[in-house]
């Protein structure tokens, strides 16, 4: 299997490295996944590449009075979501398909960090399972942190929910990502950059990869950056050696090359 390379200039973008993906193989393993401006999320060398249930009954004769009674109490999948981390909060069944339109989540945050401000919104398609807010938090706990793309001050960033941000991160259902990130052949599996928009696949959101030994935490956290990233100019890099943490912009959803699972762009930053 390979890819193949063009470069090409597409009207109403930046410069785009065309990347061709294998057809996904059948049975258990991953298809290849590419990068680049519009780019998948990893591959080739890249540019700027989603009960409670009540069962009691009231009878003819009762009286309902409003608030009489003990308050229902959640579920024991409920509570144990709210208790969970950010950065592993609705995860979800696997989706084909949503309703195809992307909504901002209402919102922003304060200044993280410090120096020139990077802006993002966080966008979700209508339709997917799992809570809007779980994921726009995840992206904003992600992209706040001083190992993320601010480098610990170089650079300041905010959530906003206008339309004029910089960056835009959206959670889509695979189909969607096709259509967002064509001519890029994303497959129903990958995730892309296209412009200033990262375009995150919500298999993967929700499922990571297998060679992560169910690490979703991490995975969340580098798919993020990575995508981002690309938006932001960086292209993918080979991990630099055995047993090194891999860096931020090396294709980690193909393999790990080598190197140990790693999500921060500066993982050394306090």
């Amino acid at each position: 299997m390979g890819l193949a390379l063009g470069l090409c200039l597409v009207s109403g973008a930046s410069v785009v490295l065309m990347v061709a993906v294998p057809e996904p193989r059948t049975g258990m393993g991953d298809p290849a996944e590419t990068g680049a401006s519009a780019l998948l999320e990893g591959g080739a060398v890249g540019g700027t590449d989603a009960e409670r249930g009540s069962g009691g009954s009231v009878g003819a004769s009762a009286t309902v009075v409003p608030g009489d009674g003990p308050e229902p109490r959640a579920s024991a999948s409920e509570e144990a979501e709210e208790d969970a981390p950010v950065l592993l909060r609705s995860v979800e069944e696997e989706v084909d398909t949503a309703d195809g339109e992307m909504s901002t989540v209402e919102g922003e945050s304060e200044v993280m960090g410090e120096g020139p401000l990077l802006t993002f919104a966080v966008e979700v398609e209508e339709g997917l399972p799992g809570d809007d807010g779980d994921f726009a938090a995840a992206v904003e706990e992600i992209l706040g942190d001083p190992r993320s793309w601010g480098n610990d001050g170089e650079r300041s960033v905010q959530r906003v929910d206008g339309d004029d941000a910089d960056v835009r991160v959206i959670l889509a259902a695979p189909d969607s990502v096709d259509r967002l990130c064509a001519p890029l052949r994303t497959n129903g599996f990958v995730s892309c950059a296209n412009g200033n928009r990262a375009i995150i696949n919500q298999n993967r959101w929700v499922s990571g990869v297998e060679h992560f030994d169910g690490d979703l935490e991490t995975y969340r956290i580098y798919l993020i950056n990575h995508e981002v990233g690309h938006t932001l100019g960086q292209g993918h890099v080979f991990c630099p050696g055995e047993g090194e943490p891999a860096p931020v912009m090396q294709q980690q959803t193909l393999d790990l090359q080598g190197c140990e699972p790693n999500g921060w762009v500066y993982p050394d930053n306090g």
